[in-house]
């Protein structure tokens, strides 16, 4: 612990450090010219907050007091590190952020994380000294782990009794997570995560604090507007493509290092197979060449720099297996095939009124597009759809369930562009921004899609992924299945680059999306028309409302439309027998159970310090991870409706729905009275 204690008190300020000679050393002048590029870069992101944010507002006192809980929260999201008098002294800056930021001025945010590194040192060192000293028993009481809007303590001693709660969960949580070495193994684990979250922060670099700064203000205005380093960029970027070059896994950061979520399939690693999901990457050589930089206190931004490559490039990584097992392993960069994130669709047989036909199965996770860059060589969702739909029309299909669930939007123009594959004409989306109202019309003959559509959407569908059904539910082309209403992400950005070519950059609001009928998709979300909840996430529990700044929901006056079919009149027949099916579904009874217990899992505060109780509670709480894996891990399957209720149920919504439409097509023009069937014997009442 002396050596360790000896770099701890390395301080975060930028001071000026000279040589002998009274120049300035190397460190402080690349201190000085970092600063200087950051200055440019907040006045860059202040001029594109000012003339595009939908507000059209400089950075003022209320974006000063935001700004401020965003970098204080970035620290202490749960208040057990700072005192109540660390905030108080904050608080004395809280509505000046707003001119620092005009001026290029970061000194808060190194004051913020000098005080942060010697308050978590000190916790770091408590714990500890609580670790390899306390005698743990789990009888009871309960831990409240989430304490944002919580008092800051007012004292060492009430700080010290938070803590003392705190570690006993975490080693219980530890303990019942290991399989061999008991309470002293947990315990040990953890003095290790402490002093790896410690040396992750002693190792960030002013420039971090620049960055966080920049990213405070800008998060400031609205819950989608934010700055992007140049990691977050490329990152940005490669998913609106989908493409990526590098080795080819999801990972997180866990377990001392960098732990492997999922292979992608078609990359690197899987090609070379040696490299599982579970296996902890402990150490990278970026070039290939042996020279292995330990993952252990990396921080998201290193890691991403670390993979970083171009196709050709070699990296070893040194690989610690689920077995115990050490290994590196030299990968050549490449493209890594995105195929299971771009659209699919597939051919099933349903049950209409006695006869066995044939339907599509249609899936898009996200509205991705090809950015405008030198390197994109991404693909459209349009386009991508559009030659599933072919494919489905090609065999035939008597109706498409057009699965949306979790996708959380992307490009505008594309979801335009799909909207036009299932529609003939009319408006597609209304949009108000800085330079006006305006209407999106559907593209002309563009229409693949003339059938009956049941879209599939969960709270977790977003942006253009809760417009698109809304405007196919507004102008009668599909009946919208789902949870009881989508995320409510309504609004529209655009991107901004800043520095050498576009290093960085500023994702602003600039719009507002709303319905036909002049609703916005702000805050609301869509609602179903037939409820089938899905198990979720905790993010997504609360939607847009429970973002930090949301903008309100709002409305302007409706388009001029008219439906395509009048889907309406079907929606409380469909209810009622999806209702009735739906009771007597043993499987249906289980997904709900997931569901609630989701539910209480994502508004939990506290866990409780008793094992049995917290044995019970990680059980039902892996029930639902499994559920949501099992997407994550196989995709939405038609081929196994068994295993996804929600989609066995939407399939039989949708055979009612065929029915209930007698079969009919999309009639060739909107004032055509005459329209085909493919059902001649069911009812034909429209």
């Amino acid at each position: 612990m002396r050596r360790f204690s000896i770099v701890l008190v390395v301080a975060f300020a930028c001071a000026a450090v000279f040589t002998a000679q009274g120049r300035p050393s190397r460190k402080q002048q690349a201190d000085a010219k970092a600063a200087t590029r950051h200055r440019a870069t907040a006045q860059a992101v202040n001029r594109a907050l000012a003339e595009h944010h939908l507000t059209r507002r400089a950075p003022d006192d209320v974006i000063s007091r935001r700004a401020w809980t965003n970098l204080v929260e970035s620290c202490d999201a749960d208040h057990m590190v700072f005192l109540a008098s660390d905030i108080a002294e904050f608080e004395k800056s809280i509505l000046k952020l707003d001119d620092a930021f005009r001026k290029g001025d970061f000194s808060f945010a190194y004051k913020l994380r000098d005080v942060y590194r010697k308050r978590l040192r000190d916790r770091v060192e408590f714990a500890t000294n609580e670790l390899a000293h306390a005698e743990f028993e789990f009888k009871g009481g309960n831990f409240l782990y989430k304490r944002d809007g919580e008092p800051w303590p007012a004292t060492v001693a009430e700080r010290d009794a938070m803590w003392r709660l705190r570690l006993k969960g975490e080693v219980l949580d530890e303990f019942l997570g290991c399989e061999t070495g008991g309470v002293k193994r947990a315990a040990a684990a953890l003095v290790k995560s402490y002093l790896d979250e410690l040396s992750a922060e002693m190792k960030r670099r002013p420039d971090d604090a620049c960055e966080d700064f920049i990213a405070a203000i800008a998060s400031a205005y609205d819950a989608h507007t934010l700055y992007l380093t140049k990691a977050e960029y490329k990152a940005f970027k490669t998913g609106m493509n989908l493409s990526m070059c590098g080795v080819g896994v999801e990972w997180t950061l866990k377990d001392g290092g960098i732990k492997v979520k999922r292979v992608l399939p078609g990359g690197p690693i899987a090609k070379d197979g040696r490299i599982k999901p579970g296996d902890v990457i402990t150490g990278v050589a970026p070039k290939g060449d042996g020279k292995i930089k330990k993952t252990d206190g990396l921080s998201t931004r290193e890691v991403v720099a670390l993979f970083a490559g171009k196709k050709g490039q070699k990296i070893t990584l040194e690989v610690k297996h689920s077995d115990g097992r050490v290994a590196r392993y030299t990968i050549v960069r490449d493209e890594v095939p995105m195929d299971d994130e771009a659209a699919s669709s597939s051919v099933i047989e349903i049950d209409v009124a006695g006869k066995r036909l044939k339907a599509g199965y249609l899936r898009l996770p996200s509205f991705y597009a090809a950015t405008a860059s030198k390197e994109a060589k991404g693909r459209s969702c349009a386009e991508d759809l559009r030659v599933e739909l072919e494919k489905l029309k090609k065999a035939g299909v008597c109706g498409v369930l057009f699965d949306l669930r979790g996708n959380n939007g992307g490009s505008l123009d594309d979801a335009v562009k799909v909207i036009g594959l299932f529609v003939r004409s009319g408006p597609a989306v209304r949009m108000r921004g800085t330079g006006g109202d305006i209407t999106l019309p559907v593209p002309a003959d563009s229409t693949i899609c003339e059938v009956p559509v049941l879209v599939l959407t969960s709270r977790a569908s977003a942006s253009a992924g809760e417009l698109v059904p809304a405007t196919l539910q507004d102008l009668g082309r599909a009946v919208v299945a789902g949870d009881a209403q989508t995320f409510g992400k309504g609004t529209a950005q655009t991107v901004s680059e800043f520095n050498n070519g576009g290093e960085c950059a500023a994702v602003v609001t600039d719009g507002r999306f709303y319905r036909v009928t002049g609703a916005s998709t702000q805050f609301k979300g869509v609602e179903s028309d037939i409820l089938l909840p899905s198990v979720f996430d905790d993010e997504y529990y609360k939607g847009e409302r429970g973002l930090k700044y949301p903008l309100p929901w709002d409305e302007i006056e409706s388009s001029n439309f008219s439906p395509s079919w009048d889907l309406k009149k079907f929606i409380p027949e469909l209810r009622r027998a999806s209702e009735e099916r739906l009771a007597k579904n043993p499987a249906w009874k289980k997904h709900l159970e997931k569901v609630k217990w989701a539910e209480e899992k994502a508004s939990r505060k506290t866990v409780p310090l008793n094992v049995a109780a917290r044995k019970e509670q990680i059980k039902r709480d892996n029930a639902v991870d499994d559920a949501m894996e099992h997407h994550e891990d196989k995709g939405y399957n038609p081929a196994d409706r068994a295993s996804d209720v929600v989609l066995d149920e939407g399939f039989r919504i949708l055979a009612d729905l065929v029915r209930l439409n007698g079969g009919r097509v999309l009639p060739k023009a909107k004032t055509s009275a005459a329209s085909e069937t493919l059902l001649g014997g069911l009812n034909d009442d429209d």
